[in-house]
């Protein structure tokens, strides 16, 4: 089994109000010293296997000039040993032109994931986020240029109505990417939307006009052909992302970059979301990690259930490696507990169709089996 490799490249031309990722404003100075310490913290890993997908996520990695681009995925190729099987760069619609575009496939990305978010400009507008006024020539020439694109949308934004729903359903079905992320707008984070919500300065649509939307977009993607295989994502003709599914299936890989996290042999680690201190880090040959953790059986395995609950195929039994007897304790509490929200069938416990669409409630009911459990293993 292969493992994947995560590079964060944090540089936006301007903060969208709705994101609570670790950004940072772009400038060419900025981003060559980033680029330096990058290549640095690459070096310090040794990958336990082969690199078999690669991430570059952001931030706006669209952003990144392309000789950096080239010479970074270079470093990751030579450093790391990879057979990489899909590499996924994101993009803002702005960057793409048909010079982005064709120095990206040269580069060696396979998949192009591009964030949309709504075709409705006015609801972007009220989130910082500026829309080219030819979005759908661009998309078109993304479809022509990449035979594995996906597609961003969030729902639940403000202004977001019956109408633009349907018009990103008709983008959807007009430019037909392989693979369809579309996000709930989540609104617990702490972010520039979150603070004019409390402010009372701009409005959310209510949950149940939410509710309402998201099974309409469910219907229209299914009638489409598109799988949903994970809460938010859909894909047709196994266009799932390889790499995502490594997180959902909480297996092996490296993170580089601020913020970035990784997954190696039961240890989590999270760097650094400071700029200055994961440079500072770096250049004295210490990992810039800021949270460390090596998981016990309990903590690994239920970190395994969070993930894997939000997939459709769910979570194999027999393939984990526990005592009998945990095992036993964690499907008897989940019988009595969220019963009513998962389907088991020959050591495969998933989510039903309720299941998923109240996952949030059924992971925090997860958290409350965890607590009796890891209690029952320390008596």
């Amino acid at each position: 089994m292969g493992v994947g490799a995560y590079v964060h490249i944090p540089f936006c031309a301007r903060k969208c109000s709705y994101c609570d990722f670790c950004t940072i404003q772009f400038d060419r100075e900025s981003v060559e010293a980033y680029h330096d310490s990058l290549k640095k913290e690459i070096e310090m890993y040794e990958v336990p296997g082969i690199v078999d997908t690669l991430y570059f996520g952001g931030g706006s990695p669209s952003l990144y000039p392309i000789d950096l681009m080239e010479e970074i995925v270079s470093h990751v190729n030579l450093s790391l040993g990879t057979d990489v099987s899909e590499a996924t760069i994101e993009a803002n619609p702005w960057e793409l032109d048909k010079e982005h575009l064709l120095a990206w496939r040269s580069t060696g990305f396979t998949r192009l994931s591009v964030g949309v978010q709504s075709s409705e400009r006015s609801i972007l507008e009220r989130c910082d986020r500026p829309v080219p006024a030819d979005l759908m020539g661009r998309l078109f020439l993304s479809r022509d240029t990449f035979d594995n694109l996906n597609l961003d949308f969030i729902l639940g934004l403000p202004g977001e109505n019956r109408e633009n729903v349907i018009a990103n359903l008709e983008l959807i079905k007009e430019i037909s990417p392989d693979h369809i992320s579309y996000y709930i707008f989540d609104s617990d984070h702490e972010t520039e939307l979150m603070r004019r919500v409390h402010d009372a300065i701009i409005e959310l649509p209510d949950s149940e006009a939410i509710a309402e939307l998201h099974d309409m977009v469910l219907e229209s993607l299914a009638s489409m052909g598109y799988k949903r295989y994970e809460i938010s994502s859909w894909a047709k003709d196994g266009s799932e992302c390889l790499h995502n599914l490594k997180y959902w299936r909480n297996e092996e890989y490296l993170g580089f970059g601020v913020s970035a996290g990784g997954h190696l042999d039961r240890n989590r680690y999270v760097n650094t979301e400071d700029l200055q201190l994961y440079s500072s880090l770096v250049n004295q040959k210490i990992k810039p990690i800021a949270e460390f953790a090596e998981n016990d059986a309990v903590q690994e395995l239920f970190e395994t259930l969070f993930m894997g609950l939000r997939l459709a195929e769910g979570v194999d039994l027999s393939d984990l490696v526990y005592s009998r007897e945990l095992l036993s304790l964690l499907v008897s509490k989940i019988k009595t507990r969220i019963g009513d929200y998962i389907s088991s069938d020959e050591g495969t416990i998933k989510l039903n169709d309720f299941g998923m669409d109240v996952s949030r409630r059924v992971l925090q009911q997860l958290l409350d089996i965890k607590e009796e459990i890891e209690i029952a293993f320390s008596t």
